[in-house]
C-alpha cells in the first residue's frame, strides 16, 4: 500500500453499516420480521433509539428483555436461533435489493488507502463485512477489520476501536479519525480517544453533532467533500 501524501500517526477507522454500505434499513427490516414472529413490534424509531448500534446478539437480548419475553433463563437459546434467522433474512434482502458498497464510498476508501492506514470497526458479522468488501474489490485496502465476533462488548463500548488501533499499530488520538452513522458509534469512538465524522444516513445531523461528531456529511457518496473534511481533520490533529 503506497502512501505518498500521508500524515504521520494518522488513520481512518470506518463503521460499516450506514457508512460504507447504506443498509441499516435492511437490518431493521430483518430484525422487525424475526421479532414479529414472536409477537414483538419493532418500529424504526424504536430500533434507531435503542438497538441500532448493537451487534445482533446484544440487540436481540435487549429487545427480548424490553418486551419481557421469554423468561431470562431461556433467552440465551432463543437469541442464538433469532440471530441465525435474522442474518439469513438480511442476506436475502441485500441480494434482492442489490445492496453493496457505494461508488462514493469506494472512491473515498481507495483515495485514503494511498495516504493512511484504514480499518473497519463494525457490529456486523465478519462474513457480511468481508463479503461486501471483497465484492467491492476493497478488502485488501484495510489493515484491520474488527467485527462482531472479535469483541466481548459491542458499541457503544470502545473495545472494537481500541482493538483496531492495536492491530494497525496506532495510538489513539493524534490524527486517527472514526467515521460513524450513530450516536452509539460516536460514543464508542470517543471513548477510544478518536474524533469522529458523522454520516447522516441513519440519524439527522443534529443528533450526530450532539453525540460529539466534529462535522457531518449526508453520505460517503459526496466523496470530494468527505475527502476534504477528513484530510483537513488529519492535518489539524497531526500538526
Amino acid at each position: 500500500m503506497v502512501r505518498g501524501d500521508s500524515t504521520p500517526g494518522a488513520a481512518i477507522l470506518f463503521d460499516f453499516n450506514g457508512v460504507l454500505v447504506d443498509d441499516e434499513r435492511l437490518h431493521w427490516r430483518a430484525f422487525r420480521e424475526v421479532l414479529a414472529r414472536l409477537g414483538i413490534a419493532l418500529p424504526r424509531a424504536l430500533y434507531n433509539a435503542h438497538y441500532l448500534a448493537f451487534d445482533d446478539p446484544t440487540a436481540f437480548r435487549a429487545a427480548l428483555r424490553d418486551a419481557g419475553w421469554p423468561p431470562a433463563r431461556r433467552r440465551r437459546a432463543v437469541v442464538g436461533r433469532l440471530v441465525r434467522q435474522k442474518r439469513l433474512l438480511f442476506r436475502r434482502l441485500c441480494a434482492r435489493d442489490g445492496i453493496g458498497v457505494s461508488s462514493g464510498a469506494r472512491r473515498v476508501v481507495r483515495a485514503l488507502s494511498a495516504e493512511v492506514p484504514l480499518a473497519v470497526v463494525s457490529g456486523a458479522a465478519r462474513l457480511e463485512v468481508v463479503g461486501a468488501l471483497r465484492q467491492a474489490g476493497l478488502l485488501h485496502l484495510f489493515g484491520a477489520i474488527v467485527a462482531a465476533e472479535d469483541v466481548r462488548r459491542c458499541k457503544p463500548g470502545p473495545e472494537g476501536y481500541k482493538k483496531a488501533l492495536r492491530r494497525l499499530g496506532m495510538a489513539a488520538g493524534a490524527a486517527c479519525i472514526a467515521v460513524e452513522d450513530s450516536p452509539g458509534g460516536i460514543a464508542a469512538a470517543r471513548a477510544a480517544g478518536l474524533r469522529t465524522l458523522g454520516v447522516a444516513t441513519s440519524y439527522a445531523a443534529p443528533a450526530l453533532l450532539r453525540a460529539g461528531a466534529f462535522d457531518v456529511v449526508s453520505s460517503l457518496d459526496r466523496a470530494g467533500k468527505v475527502l476534504r473534511i477528513l484530510r483537513q481533520a488529519m492535518r489539524q490533529d497531526g500538526s
